[in-house]
């Protein structure tokens, strides 16, 4: 939004003195907005290889100084890898992001570049579209994120997004993560072979104050994956607090953990049990009792809930929806259950290292001890929705 007020005044400022007329005004708005909707930088490379200069220079330590950030690296990263940062919690201002820039990076990660994934509309947002551009970042769909996986670069994504962000409260001594349901960050990881590494930003939620919209408001938002908030900062500006509302001065922080090894959609070594538990599944899903699972039998179990399991039914449903005719017989369902099992393992592997990491570094940062940590379920986050 700065960025989009910067770029208003300097035209304002150029037409009051005659240097524009309206009418090239005119052109120059219509000119940009229409840009929008034919020019899709966000979907390829952006304006690469630019960003690096803006993201990782003398520029971006200005807001690392801003806070008088602490930075821990709990261990190495091998440049000759990639990897997935998976980074929490996301908050009002999103100020995590920070933490990926400066030139710290470059001496703690050398020729590790990481593109951030951001969710669609913000490159729509006039000022907000530059300024992602400007850093690197890309749409957040798994299509263009492989496609900069695949040019050699590593991730960087805030797996709690939009959901997480309303539940920033700078009041509250519980720190809210939407990780419970949220496996699409590891499963890019996991098909792609990245390692995982987690990184938990300290402080975030004391940066700004929390201001809702109104319910209708927020619910029209919603649609468009945005969130129904506002936010106040210093002055009741925009700029970020740098105050712990109790203690004082505010210490912001990230914390990257020693990175997860991951290997390229390698399958589940699974027990006796968990092969019980697939076979009853699959034996439930098969209602025509043939011994393979069509897209109207999967649909119909996902529909009316009558499986009970952790797998992903809704996930296998729309893979096979794609073809007209698929089956799998159990050998392929076990192979597929297989694959998302192993997800499931490094989600939960994932989660309690940005446990550990809170609980480790917290009173470091200002948290008392009174302050914990909460796994939150996504989906029932949009059941608790449809209820309102």
């Amino acid at each position: 939004f700065l960025w989009g007020s910067m770029a208003s005044l300097i035209l304002f400022i150029l037409y009051f003195f005659g240097a524009m007329s309206k009418v090239t005004v005119y052109i120059v708005v219509i000119a940009y907005f229409a840009q929008l909707f034919f020019y899709y930088p966000q979907y390829g490379r952006g304006w690469s290889p630019y960003w690096k200069y803006i993201l990782n220079s003398t520029i971006s330590d200005f807001g690392l100084g801003y806070f008088d950030a602490w930075l821990v690296q709990e261990a190495p990263l091998n440049p000759k890898k990639r990897y997935m940062f998976g980074w929490a919690p996301h908050g009002l201002l999103g100020v995590c992001r920070i933490g990926s820039g400066g030139t710290w990076w470059l001496e703690a990660f050398p020729d590790i570049f990481g593109r951030w994934g951001s969710f669609g509309m913000a490159f729509y947002i006039p000022g907000v579209r530059e300024f992602s551009l400007m850093v690197g970042a890309c749409d957040a769909s798994k299509e263009t994120l492989a496609g900069r996986i695949q040019d050699g670069e590593s991730i960087h994504l805030i797996p709690g997004g939009i959901k997480e962000m309303m539940l920033t409260d700078q009041s509250s001594t519980d720190t809210q993560l939407v990780l419970r349901n949220r496996n699409g960050f590891i499963r890019l990881a996991w098909e792609y072979g990245l390692d995982v590494v987690p990184v938990f930003c300290f402080g975030e939620k004391w940066t700004s104050t929390r201001v809702l919209l109104p319910a209708f408001l927020r619910r029209i938002m919603a649609r468009f994956r945005m969130a129904g908030t506002m936010l106040t900062g210093r002055w009741g500006t925009l700029m970020p607090l740098i105050d712990h509302p109790k203690r004082g001065e505010l210490s912001i922080g990230w914390v990257f953990g020693e990175a997860m090894s991951v290997k390229k959609q390698q399958l589940k070594e699974i027990s006796a049990e968990e092969e019980g538990d697939i076979r009853r599944v699959f034996d439930s899903l098969d209602t025509n009792k043939d011994e393979t699972i069509d897209v109207e039998e999967l649909r119909g179990a996902v529909r009316e809930e009558k499986v009970r399991t952790v797998l992903p039914l809704k996930r296998l449903l729309r893979e096979m929806s794609r073809e007209a005719g698929t089956m799998m017989d159990f050998d392929q369902f076990r192979k597929w259950c297989r694959g998302e099992l192993a997800i499931i393992q490094i989600h939960a592997r994932y989660v309690s290292e940005m446990h550990r990491i809170f609980e480790t570094y917290k009173e470091n940062f200002g948290y008392g001890p009174e302050e914990t940590l909460t796994i939150v379920d996504a989906l029932a986050m949009n059941e608790s929705k449809k209820e309102a």
